[in-house]
């Protein structure tokens, strides 16, 4: 992709806890002023959403029935409840091979924290003596003996509490269990640092792990399956989850991936709606609306794009198999991309008019400015004001009478051709979303019938037919029409009369106007290759049959000997030779490195080996773990010492532990939110759990039946806010889940299966858990705090930086193959710019929690969400125009690189230094120069008056479609200027500016 919205759009792995509006179709949200219905929480009471629902449910309440079945409690033991908790933390709310991923993820993560501590038991018994352990054993069997005698109790029962009040305890074998376990612990959290997909891996292992190193030193032998007592639940909670996956409502994943077309579909239609109404009805649309709609849609898109990978695996019943639903992929991406650049095209339009309003405002500010010292002063120190002054001349040429008749006219001009196009735009994306809907509803039952089916693929046919002679009409139409409203500026020959600055307005205007003509029929190229596609499927596959994944289903009709179906090809898109495009791949890389330059060797092999592992140790993801380590030691510690092990094991002092390692994270923003969720959610969801067994049990010690009813209900509720309340409140709804449940069970079990350490039931078990939650948050705040606090906004800043670095280089492999014959870096424009796209959009989520940090950094979330929407911007020109460099002619390239001075030295050279000077701020946070040079678009401009540059406008230029690509990618040119233009006035306005030169002298160097 070589917009934006391809970037944004980056393809991301299976999130194994992700909730189930990742799988729910995106409704139609109205795009103008219009004030919603219904508040937004009641979106979600619709089929789809409620069956997932009740899935989730059922697992979850049928998990939480075991603990009140007496035989189940006995036999699993006192940690039943952690089955359903493990179903809050991974519900089955997606796909099922998703749903197997992440219990995947979390098994593995069990079984090794499992397997590290089995090690450490045997190391650890091993470190202390056999005559010792057999001489503290055989005094243990005295002591509990005489006590026996002395009370009446069963010596069984006063040898276990011995054991656990740590008469056992050793300090080498402690010594054996922390180091161990540490080391595991901090590798596991490098680990989740470098790859958030195994944090349920982490943070199981690090569960199990806390086991053995808090009761295994207690022990008075080699006990390896005491872990059991976690993995057991979990494992039964997970076969539930999988069990209500495949038999309640199941949904494959050709139907999920088809609901998210179906509902990308309808959101793609508000850009046509959107254009139509800025030119047929003349409704200027809020930038906000825009915004937003941008963000649905790059949003709905990303989340299609997990299941994808899992189609070649899917069983389905249905017209469509994987394969099928896969050739959609293509033209859907295709598609997106167009109508984004679209939208893209709105909001750049509607931003520049509110730069154009902002300069003009400085500018009549300036004329009424009175000739008082003070006051230039004044004016000449505040930062950023020396650019937008000398911006403030580009203004009268957009803001004078002469443009806004000149605007007038072109929208008149193009308003007749677009009346046509627009509403086949809007009839193809109808029926496309009917006829997605159509194959993907009743699989099973109340299937559409074969009249449907069929109108639908006459319909869809008659579209495309009608899409294809409207696109070709409209492009001609258009063309003409841009012509007409402007034949007075051309000569009888068909050439410009003159180059006086009206004419250059009505230039301007024109290519603006191709550039306009150019998206549309992007947009609709788009739709035609999706229709296409569609009417294919749609007259191959006709009946409904039961599809295998595609190498069963092969192997299964070799069996029988029978042919295969065979797939339906990708019409319209033919496949790219691997090797050439490998080929090209490599050329691109190669100028990309010699793009980025060569770095003077300073230091030996082994300085740099060792200066390497130091940054590597103390990095952000090293000072994580180590505080990860510290954190558990500090915790754990208590738990092997004579004087507390007793209390620590009676008082469940692994709450505290846990909570205090799950609260830790890598930087302070995010620590912030872990912190107020985790707290918040306890408390909820400690107060769910106590209503719930009071309700249950009234002043009784527990009544199942009072129970299981009641947690229905509750389970109902807490699910609801776990699957489809927004996704920063993850964490609060799963503490708060896991707090309700834990509330009950223990209360449950404390009255029905007591053993030594219960913490009692109701509202005992509650203030317990919150006060060793607050201990451990605590102790986490202490060790996220010192030394130093991780500060995201440091990261995000070095990110951004680093990002400006890579577009500096991806600027330089732009301008070395600008212009020439062999021109195979251009061909992977797309691939340069996703990974630059993919690394931006990882930083969303960082950027919106800064506003939770406290940091010293002169960066708020609000100036760093900006810079980071700048650099999106120059990430999207700079592609644009590197695909430009492998698809637009020679002569038009040449063309712009004389016009513009795309290849001037000294254009070159005021870029990447502007660039650097911004790429090193983001770094040290000092401000930047006043005088830079800047505004690079006002240098554009100065540089076409300067050579007297011959346009060499024709009626029979305008006419070449080739021509349409060369105002693109003029407008790409003069967009990334402007771009780095608004970069430093961002800088500027959050840094300040130093090394100011007087007025008086500026004005001398001007003159």
């Amino acid at each position: 992709m070589s917009d934006a919205a391809q970037k944004d759009a980056g393809p991301t792995g299976p999130s194994p806890s992700t909730s189930a509006e990742t799988n729910a179709p995106v409704k139609e949200t109205p795009t103008t002023k219009t004030g919603r219905k219904l508040p937004r929480w009641l979106d979600h009471f619709n089929a789809r959403d409620l069956k997932v629902l009740f899935r989730c449910a059922v697992a979850a309440w049928v998990a939480s029935l075991l603990i009140f079945i007496n035989p189940s409690l006995d036999t699993i033991g006192t940690a039943t409840f952690f089955s359903t908790l493990v179903l809050f933390m991974v519900p089955p709310s997606g796909i099922v091979f998703i749903f197997i991923l992440g219990a995947l993820t979390l098994i593995l993560g069990m079984a090794t924290g499992w397997a590290w501590g089995v090690i450490s038991m045997k190391a650890a018994m091993a470190a202390r003596p056999a005559a010792e352990t057999n001489a503290r054993l055989q005094a243990l069997g005295q002591l509990a003996y005489s006590t026996a005698n002395s009370t009446g109790q069963s010596i069984t029962v006063i040898e276990q509490e011995l054991v656990y009040n740590g008469f056992m305890l050793d300090a080498r074998v402690s010594a054996v269990y922390f180091c161990l376990i540490s080391f595991l612990i901090y590798l596991l959290a490098r680990l989740r640092a470098k790859n958030p997909k195994f944090v349920l891996f982490q943070i199981f292992g690090t569960i199990i792990m806390d086991i053995f190193l808090t009761i295994g030193p207690l022990l008075p032998s080699f006990q390896g399956t005491i872990a059991k007592t976690l993995i057991e639940p979990a494992a039964i909670g997970i076969g539930l989850g999988l069990a209500c996956q495949i038999l309640l409502f199941p949904k494959s994943t050709s139907s999920t991936v088809l609901d998210g077309v179906e509902g990308l579909t309808r959101l793609l239609k508000g850009p046509i709606d959107i254009t139509a109404a800025g030119l047929l009805d003349h409704q200027a649309t809020p930038l906000a609306d825009l915004q937003g709609l941008k963000f649905k849609i790059i949003e709905t898109y990303k989340k299609i794009l997990p299941a994808l990978g899992f189609l070649q695996l899917d069983f389905s019943v249905g017209h469509w198999n994987a394969d099928d639903v896969k050739s959609l992929k293509e033209p859907m991406r295709k598609t997106v991309i167009s109508t984004l650049s679209l939208l893209e095209f709105h909001i750049q339009r509607t931003t520049g008019e509110e730069k154009l309003e902002k300069l003009h405002a400085i500018h009549l500010e300036s004329e009424n400015l009175s000739s008082d010292i003070a006051d230039e002063k004044k004016v000449h120190h505040e930062a950023g004001r020396r650019q937008l002054m000398e911006s403030v001349r580009l203004v009268q040429a957009f803001r004078g009478p002469e443009h806004e008749s000149h605007r007038a006219e072109m929208l008149e001009a193009i308003h007749k051709p677009s009346e046509k196009i627009l509403p086949v735009c809007r009839d193809a994306n109808e029926v496309v979303a009917e006829c997605i809907h159509a194959v993907n509803s009743g699989r099973w039952f109340g299937r559409p019938s074969k009249q449907r089916m069929d109108e639908l693929a006459e319909r869809s046919a008659a579209v495309l037919e009608t899409l294809k002679s409207e696109r070709q009409a409209f492009a001609a139409e258009f063309t003409e029409s841009l012509i007409q409203a402007n034949a007075d500026i051309f000569d009888q020959s068909g050439k410009l009369k003159d180059f006086e600055e009206s004419t250059l307005v009505r230039v301007r205007a024109i290519s603006v106007g191709m550039v306009f003509e150019e998206q549309i029929l992007n947009v609709t190229a788009g739709w035609e290759g999706i229709l296409t596609q569609l009417v294919a499927l749609m007259k191959e596959r006709q009946k409904t049959r039961l599809w295998l994944p595609r190498g069963l289903r092969y192997a299964f009709k070799w069996v029988h000997g029978k042919n295969a179906v065979p797939p339906v090809p990708l019409v319209q898109s033919p496949v790219d030779d691997p090797e050439t495009v490998e080929a090209h791949s490599k050329v691109a890389q190669q100028s990309l490195r010699i793009s980025r330059g060569y770095r003077v060797k300073k230091r030996s092999g082994l300085g740099r080996a060792i200066i390497g592992t130091y940054h590597w140790l103390i990095n952000a993801d090293g000072m994580y773990a180590l505080r990860m380590v510290a954190v558990t030691v500090a915790l754990g510690i208590p738990a092997v010492l004579p004087a507390s092990a007793g209390f620590y094991f009676r008082e469940k002092g692994l709450w505290a532990l846990i909570m205090g390692q799950t609260t830790v994270v890598i930087y302070m923003s995010d620590f912030t939110l872990s912190l107020v969720s985790r707290t918040v959610g306890t408390i909820i969801g400690g107060v769910t759990g106590l209503v719930a067994w009071y309700i249950g049990s009234g002043d009784g010690q527990g009544n199942p039946y009072g129970l299981g009813a009641v947690m229905a209900v509750v389970i109902i509720l807490l699910m609801w806010g776990r699957l489809f309340l927004p996704v920063a409140l993850i964490q609060a709804t799963m503490m708060g889940g896991a707090t309700c449940i834990l509330v009950v069970g223990y209360s449950y079990e404390d009255t029905h299966v007591p053993s030594y350490g219960n913490p009692g039931y109701g509202y005992n078990v509650f203030w317990r858990r919150l006060l060793l939650v607050l201990i451990g948050a605590a102790a986490a705040m202490i060790v996220q705090v010192l030394p130093r606090p991780p500060s995201a906004a440091r990261h995000v800043c070095k990110s951004l930086s680093n990002n400006i670095r890579s577009l500096s280089d991806h600027y330089a492999l732009l301008l070395s193959c600008w212009g020439k014959p062999d021109r195979e870096e251009g061909l992977v424009a797309e691939e340069l710019a996703i990974h630059v796209a993919e690394m931006l959009s990882a930083l969303d989520g960082p950027i919106f929690l800064l506003r939770l940090e406290f940091s010293s950094s002169p960066f708020d979330s609000e100036r760093l969400a900006q810079v980071k929407s700048l650099c999106q911007e120059l990430n999207q020109n700079l592609g644009r125009l590197l695909f430009l460099s492998a698809s637009l002619p020679e002569h038009f390239q040449a063309k712009l690189a004389t016009n513009a001075g795309l290849l001037n030295h000294r254009n070159i050279g005021d870029v990447m230094a502007v660039l650097g000077i911004v790429e090193q701020a983001l770094k040290t946070g000092d401000p930047l120069p006043e005088v830079l040079p800047t505004p690079l678009l006002k240098r554009c401009f100065e540089f076409l008056q300067a050579h007297r540059v011959d346009i060499g406008l024709t009626k029979d230029l305008i006419r070449d479609e080739d021509y349409r690509k060369f105002c693109v990618a003029i407008s790409s040119y003069l967009k990334f200027l402007a771009a780095v233009d608004d970069l430093v006035l961002v800088m500027k306005g959050t840094l300040g500016e130093s090394h100011i030169v007087s007025r008086e002298l500026m004005h001398e160097l001007q003159v």
